[in-house]
């Protein structure tokens, strides 16, 4: 197996699409690991679309939901100038984010390369102190902490960070940080990460918009040679994202972008293997799409089920709920039991929440877990507007331990159990959930096909993982009847998990 992750494709319509989309991404993936990790490490990029996305993480309501105390900033790259030149990137990423996060991320954590100054008087001392940074915050053993999310641009030239064409920087291997003194674009004084520590990201995304950066995108996802496209050197070992815009991509050939995902639905929960297993193409996605939309007289989505889902989109929460016939599904599975007392784990904007308890008696109860404050207080005010309300008991905190305090209370056990969160933790998920279960308890576990990734067994994603752990789990317990089902529309190609406790 390659120690590094093959390269996926994601389309956007244009660069502000793209940015956006980008931002809550991130703001998704921070979440998603915040759940089992931290601190979380991520390197920064400049630029056009790089600083656009900044901006748009600041405007995002779901910015909330990171807790950014235990989130350092780094960054790929730096023009060597001044303290406080328009030019840097630091300026540029404190203009567009750092400021705007305030004491939310403290000063410690951010970590900008030294600008020139009589103590810092050229670019090599600027590269030893930005090393001597990373030493301090690496762990044991190592010499830098792993980026677990790494942003890089891509220029017309296919540069990265500030590693160009034909330069020796390239071929470094010692050094994790190096001085640029003849860059081919100014300022020529700069200071760069080199290919050690960039290929040491869990999760590299390369990020380009504009024709002229379509030649440059081409040779990188071709595998050019690096001394000619640095690009295309740049890895992750879980994961290498090329997100673009549609102008970036116009020179890619057909195989590349057909099996390509959009990047329309922004946040949404894109498994790894969108465009690198194989699978669905995009033309498959847009006829389950179509079938979906032929379909839905038959869902005929409520008025309030769709004022949730407004509002959760409208407060800028990714879009990763069920789609309204899956919502359905959960409604008359809940009524087919009987359910008076249901367990869902996520609960996000309260979509799905609100599916299962209008479902429910009068006296029924939905118990539903959710890790960030800032999705729970967006899912409490819907679904009390909504009219069910005082049929939910939302929990905010780790989902394990919000199970493990469920079982600790010892109250009455689930009719119903709905998981859809993290997917490390799944099988950790649902052992809980059968404690808190009787005997004909259904438990539904969702995304657990991930467009077919889960048939790889050394599959980078710790998603992809996480589902064959339960896989594997939930196959030798005694305690379940259990089915898989593949499912493919809107969201589409995934599928479900069907549990019923013996």
């Amino acid at each position: 197996m390659s120690p590094h992750a093959s390269p996926e494709v994601v389309l956007h319509p244009d660069a502000e699409v793209l940015a956006a989309a980008t931002a809550a991404r991130l703001l998704t993936r921070l979440v998603d690991l915040q759940s089992h990790r931290a601190p979380l490490h991520v390197v920064l990029t400049g630029g056009t679309v790089g600083t656009a996305t900044l901006r748009a993480v600041a405007a995002s309501p779901a910015r909330a939901a990171v807790d950014w105390s235990q989130v350092h900033l780094w960054w790929g790259d730096e023009r060597f100038l001044p303290d406080g030149d328009p030019e840097r990137n630091e300026t540029q990423a404190r203009e567009a984010l750092v400021d705007a996060l305030g004491d939310a991320l403290p000063a410690a954590n951010v970590h900008a390369v030294p600008a020139r100054s009589d103590a810092v008087p050229d670019a090599d001392a600027a590269a030893r102190a930005y090393r001597a940074e990373l030493a301090a915050h690496a762990p044991e053993g190592a010499r830098a902490p792993v980026p677990d999310v790494l942003l890089l641009g891509v220029g017309p030239d296919g540069h990265v960070a500030s590693l160009f064409p034909g330069k020796q920087t390239l071929h470094e291997q010692r050094d994790l940080v190096v001085a640029e003194h003849d860059s081919p674009k100014p300022p020529p004084e700069r200071v760069s990460l080199t290919f050690p520590v960039i290929r040491s990201a869990r999760e590299v995304w390369l990020v380009a918009a504009g024709a002229e950066k379509a030649p440059a995108v081409a040779r990188g996802l071709a595998g050019d040679d690096v001394t000619t496209t640095p690009a295309a050197g740049a890895v992750g070992t879980e994961r290498t994202l090329w997100l673009l815009d549609v102008a970036a991509a116009q020179d890619l050939p057909a195989a590349r972008t057909d099996g390509a995902t959009t990047g329309t639905r922004t946040g949404a929960d894109d498994d790894a293997s969108h465009a690198s297993a194989g699978g669905a193409t995009a033309a498959a996605d847009a006829l389950w799409a179509r079938v979906d939309d032929y379909l839905a007289a038959v869902v005929d989505e409520p008025a309030d089920a769709a004022t949730v889902a407004a509002a959760a989109a409208g407060s800028g929460l990714p879009d990763i709920a069920v789609a309204p016939n899956q919502g359905r599904l959960l409604e008359i599975l809940a009524r087919a039991v009987g359910a008076r007392r249901v367990l869902e784990v996520g609960t996000l904007g309260g979509y799905s929440t609100w599916w299962l308890a209008q479902a429910l008696p009068s006296d029924g109860t939905v118990v539903t877990l959710e890790l960030s404050e800032a999705h729970a207080a967006v899912a409490r005010a819907s679904l009390d507007a909504a009219g069910v309300g005082d049929r939910v008991e939302l929990r905010v905190g780790p989902a394990a331990e919000s199970l493990d305090a469920l079982v600790a209370e010892h109250g009455e056990p689930f009719d119903l159990v709905f998981v859809d969160a993290d997917k490390e933790r799944l099988a950790t998920y649902v052992d809980r959930a059968l404690a808190l279960s009787r005997p004909g308890t259904l438990v539904v576990v969702d995304n657990v096909v991930r467009r077919g990734a889960v048939v790889q067994p050394d599959h980078p994603d710790t998603r992809v993982q996480g589902v064959r752990a339960f896989v594997a789990a939930v196959a030798r317990d005694p305690r379940v009847d259990a089915t898989v089902l593949q499912t493919v529309g809107a969201k589409g190609h995934d599928g479900f998990a069907l549990l019923r406790v013996r």
